[in-house]
């Protein structure tokens, strides 16, 4: 597979998906998952516009990676969990803490509007 067609599997998918160490060092053409294979693999998916997870990419093959298209609200996501800060911690709160949006009102809102 290559980096194209990783970062296509992984729009189609909603923007994230899992992959194993393996697809990602053929990809890369490597033969191992030594430190700097591991690197340049983080260089290359940064470059295509893809994150990663976890942060320290594995050195075994048969390890999973999550791939995520950066910029997105998946990507987002992640990028707040992953990043402390009190920013962060605001964005977090806002979306699933105590003072985060009122899904039944919403729902209840949808209802009037199209008249059910």
């Amino acid at each position: 597979m290559s980096w194209d067609q990783i970062k296509e599997q992984v729009e189609k998918n909603e923007n994230v998906r899992t992959f194993t160490m393996e697809v990602l060092r053929d990809a890369h053409g490597a033969g191992k998952l030594g430190v700097n294979v591991r690197a340049e693999i983080s260089q290359t998916l940064a470059g295509i516009g893809l994150g990663h997870v976890p942060q320290d990419l594995p050195s075994y093959q048969h390890e999973q990676v999550r791939l995520f298209k950066r910029g997105t609200p998946v990507g987002q996501l992640i990028e707040s969990v992953l990043s402390p800060g009190e920013q962060n911690d605001k964005s977090l709160a806002g979306r699933f803490g105590a003072q985060g949006p009122d899904y039944a009102a919403i729902v209840e809102k949808i209802r009037e509007l199209v008249g059910e």
